[in-house]
């Protein structure tokens, strides 16, 4: 008759369980690894391996049979009730007393254990019953304090023992909350995070999202899963690229396209949001418009879009370089190709073509030659004067500028040669060069914001030699409006932000627009540049304050006179050092303040900052009334409503500590005296204030606040706004109370441990009562309380060795030992020696003799597992095995039972050594047996592994 390899190893073990035999068994079950291949332990994470050292845990997990737990040990068997495998419970004498129905399991925690029926959690008792039905998304053990946090529909909870919620509902934002044992019981919460959108629209954060940073102009962000790592976001915070990335970084320089790792290598995101479809060994950005980006097949130039402009080999790619955003290759002996940004295709200049050593902007101009001159110019469009072909003008250049986008080529005599512009045109034609022969050509720099398509490009003034056409414009097509008549014309405005001009004629001196058309009549002796709205200008020889559209107004006649803005000026009556400045309204022609200041700001709706002889600053208003005192380092204006005051440093004070506030035009307070305030303005407005401290507030135009939450980090990204509220530590009763209220500057606290808590301030460690208050001062460091260890524990080094110390429930320090040790319990601690032994030392720090381990539990009744020559056992007190170290994976003693695993089975065993039950796999299942040869689970094997 046939019997089958696992029959026969059945047969034998009911053999050695008879017999009470460990050796006998395990020896007998050294070959069922290769029968059952799925292992009955598992090494600890390394994630977890400083968690194992300090509480002196095995290194490794078991598996078939998990650890024991009030008595308790959950098992994974064939199901009872479905197909498939369910937990159920052993009792501490081997006996199967809960079933396995149960899709998942907790171990027992103050008599509870979580348990999974249909995807939902709940809490059984020891029976196996439920003490609450299943009905939660996500749970947590009950805690000493009869406590536990459950989900469920994606709300956070407390509840009690019946199931019932405790304490008021925990906030919306809530992402995780988390309860200690001790009493009271310490609660750790974390919040999502919130994106305001620019119009106000509140976006939260859910499944663990973490937003970092803003991508690109189409309100995408880069955002963090802590499980799954990295990906894209829109404003809905809905992911438009999965998290899948070990990282997704954008280049400081050129965040046109995002750069996102995983083990495949790197894939190029765009700013719309699509992935490329290729994968790249490296990506480098070579300019602000070009990337190299390495496949095995060769180096791809890429732009922007992440699209391929050409690929090299290893050896062409190092021959390449730059110039601006400009790529040059040596390709052949011919030509010099070059890489335009906004262009597929190359262009092709001269060979021996070299990039200019002036930088030009977005401009490219090369030379040729000895001595080198240019020979080609590279507009942005790609567009090129010179290079194959001969521009006679070209070898005149000796100095170039970029001025609104447009190209200024001068010579060595600093005389425009041409201009030329975006599209590669250049502007000035033989014919213009010839009529501005004895000109000066000043280019105009007025910003964007106030110019027009006909706004002139520069100004014609006559040059040393008078020319003889006159003063005008140059326009951007390159025409030229002159008037002989007119003698000399500059910019109105000192900011050059107004298109007013003025000219000289014969007649007298008046203001034009940058048409042409006169403003102010030529009948003004002089005018000087406006400034804040006025220009002097003397009038019949009389000066005066004169505004834009010609009205003229007296001055008082004083020294020295400035507008300051809105109609005040400011005026010193005489040239005496230290003169004091006063402030005279052209308005009212009062006198608002007698020379007493040593500057005066702008005056802007209705006040003005002004410095007092001591040198402090304050507000003054339309009345000349002081409505700020001056005692302020800065007063300086955030926008036409708000002011930002700086208080005066001590010598030897830091920035982040010096204090400031923010007031309204009405002088009250907006944000109160801060250290270390500073200020962010969006586009639409509104302002970011933020404190050395982590305070934020977010605040209108007008200053009125619309977000300050408590412990809530405000940051801008763009234009959005991110909510950020830091975690929170306190402590509450049984009833979910607080008993101890998070304190903002407790960064870390411990569990209760027989009355007394950690607590970490800025000053250092401290032990607290159950009311939170301090007891006493932790000597300096780093500390932990261990929750089964009267002693606190801390691991920071001691001149610059390992070293471990103790401190007890009145802060003194008890002992410090070199080296790693584990928590102190029952005047036990093991002690990890340099070698990677380990040995137990007692509260004087003395070490067991002759004990020396490769892995050491601390003694449970008598017992502590120890490990030699790769396997587990158990020794005495003395360090004397007393259960053999035949094992590959043990759990410390609890209930008076240890579970032990080989490659084959898990076992529950007595101090004695005596197995009491075993779970091994035989046809595919895990089947459960007793003391004896009796199989307690399943009751009936599958009829493919009956004997």
């Amino acid at each position: 008759m046939f019997v089958s390899k696992s029959s026969r190893l059945r047969n034998a073990l009911r053999c050695a369980l008879n017999t009470s035999s460990t050796l006998a068994l395990l020896t007998l079950t050294a070959s069922a690894t290769a029968a059952e291949p799925d292992s009955c332990f598992a090494p600890l994470p390394a994630s977890q391996a400083e968690v194992q050292t300090h509480n002196a845990l095995p290194a490794v997990q078991n598996v078939c049979i998990r650890d024991v737990h009030e008595s308790r040990a959950a098992v994974l068997l064939p199901a009872a009730d479905t197909q498939g495998e369910r937990w159920g419970f052993l009792d501490n004498q081997g006996q199967l007393v809960i079933k396995p129905v149960f899709e998942k399991v907790g171990d027992y925690h103050f008599g509870t254990a979580a348990a999974m029926q249909q995807g939902k959690w709940g809490f059984i008792d020891l029976t196996g019953n439920w003490m609450i039905p299943p009905a939660f998304d996500h749970v947590q053990p009950f805690t000493e304090s009869g406590l536990a946090v459950v989900t469920a529909g994606g709300k956070t909870q407390i509840i009690d023992r019946k199931g019932a919620q405790v304490g008021k509902a925990l906030d919306e934002l809530v992402d995780d909350a988390t309860l200690s044992d001790g009493v009271p019981a310490r609660l750790s919460l974390t919040y999502n995070s919130v994106l305001l959108s620019p119009d106000g629209v509140r976006h939260v954060a859910t499944d663990k999202m973490e937003v970092v940073e803003p991508f690109g102009p189409k309100d995408l962000f880069i955002a963090f899963n802590a499980s799954k790592g990295y990906g894209i976001v829109d404003g809905n915070l809905t992911w438009r690229v999965l998290p899948q990335y070990s990282a997704i970084t954008l280049d400081p320089q050129n965040p046109s396209v995002a750069m996102a790792k995983n083990a495949e290598g790197i894939t190029l995101i765009r700013t719309d949001g699509v992935p490329d479809e290729q994968k790249y060994l490296s990506v480098s950005e070579e300019t602000g418009a070009f990337w190299l980006a390495k496949t095995a097949e060769g180096i791809k130039l890429l732009d922007n879009s992440a699209g391929v402009i050409a690929t090299f080999s290893a050896a062409e790619a190092s021959s390449l370089y730059v110039s601006g955003d400009y790529v040059l290759n040596p390709v052949t002996k011919d030509t010099l190709t070059l890489y335009v940004p906004g262009r597929k295709q190359p262009l092709s200049l001269p060979v021996g073509s070299e990039p200019w050593e002036q930088d030009t902007g977005e401009y490219l101009i090369t030379t040729k030659g000895k001595p080198k001159k240019v020979n080609a110019i590279v507009a942005p469009s790609g567009g090129i004067i010179g290079g194959s072909q001969n521009v006679g003008w070209l070898a005149q250049i000796t100095g170039a500028e970029v001025i609104n986008h447009r190209l200024w080529l001068r010579n060595e005599q600093g005389d425009v040669v041409n201009i030329v512009d975006a599209s590669g045109k250049a502007l000035l034609t033989q014919k213009n060069i010839s009529t501005l022969d004895g000109s000066r050509i000043e280019p105009l720099n007025i910003s964007n914001d106030t110019t027009s398509a006909q706004s002139p490009l520069a100004l014609i003034r006559p040059g040393s030699g008078n020319a003889k056409n006159g003063a005008g414009f140059l326009r951007p097509d390159g025409s030229l409006q002159l008037e002989s008549k007119w003698q000399d014309i500059q910019p109105a405005d000192a900011s050059g932000n107004i298109e007013q001009f003025i000219v000289t004629t014969a007649e007298g001196t008046g203001v034009i627009d940058a048409q042409g058309k006169m403003v102010i009549p030529l009948t003004e002796d002089n005018i000087s540049p406006f400034v804040h709205g006025y220009a002097l200008d003397y009038l019949d020889g009389k000066l005066t304050a004169l505004d834009h559209a010609g009205k003229h107004y007296d001055l008082p006649g004083v020294f020295e006179i400035e507008s300051v803005g809105n109609g005040w000026f400011r005026y010193r009556e005489t040239a005496a050092d230290g003169a004091l400045w006063g402030i005279f309204d052209i308005n009212t022609q009062k006198t608002v303040v007698q020379p007493s200041y040593q500057d005066v700001g702008d005056y802007a709706n209705g006040l003005a900052a002004f410095r007092a002889p001591g040198g402090l600053w304050g507000i003054v208003d339309s009345q000349g009334k002081t409505i700020v005192e001056a005692k302020y380092a800065k007063a300086k204006r955030i926008n036409s409503a708000l002011w930002l005051l700086t208080q005066p440093a001590a010598a030897d004070q830091t920035e982040s500590s010096v204090v400031a506030e923010i007031i309204g035009n009405d002088a009250k307070a907006r944000i109160a005296p801060t250290a270390g305030l500073s200020v962010t303005q969006f586009s639409d407005g509104r302002i970011l204030a933020t404190s050395f401290a982590g305070q934020s507030w977010l605040l209108d135009p007008q200053g009125n606040i619309e977000l300050h939450e408590q412990q809530t980090r405000i940051s801008a990204l763009g234009d959005w706004v991110k909510l950020s509220r830091k975690p929170q530590q306190g402590y509450i009763s049984a009833q979910g109370e607080w008993q101890i209220q998070p304190v903002a500057e407790v960064a870390q606290s411990s569990a209760f441990v027989q009355g007394r808590a950690l607590r970490s301030t800025p000053a250092g460690y401290e032990l607290i009562d159950d009311k939170g208050v301090r007891v006493a001062a932790m000597p300096q460091g780093r500390w932990s309380m261990p929750s089964a260890s009267a002693w606190s524990v801390s691991y920071d080094p001691q001149d610059g060795a390992p070293a471990t110390r103790y401190v007890d429930n009145t802060g003194k320090l008890m002992l410090t030992v070199q080296g790693q040790a584990s928590l102190m319990v029952n005047d036990h601690a093991v002690l990890t020696r340099s070698d990677g032994t380990k040995t137990w030392i007692n509260a004087q720090g003395k070490q067991a003799e002759g004990m020396a381990y490769a892995d050491l539990g601390l003694p449970v009744d008598g017992l502590a597992f120890a490990k030699t020559n790769h396997n587990y056992g158990f020794v005495d007190m003395q360090g004397n095995f007393v259960i053999a170290p035949l094992f590959s994976a043990v759990s410390p003693f609890d209930s008076g039972v240890a579970v032990v695993s080989t490659p084959a089975m898990s076992m529950m065993i007595d101090k004695t050594g005596k197995p009491l039950a075993r779970v091994d796999r035989e046809c595919g299942i895990a089947v459960l047996y007793g003391t004896g040869s009796e199989r307690q689970w399943p009751v009936a094997m599958p009829e493919n592994c009956r004997p």
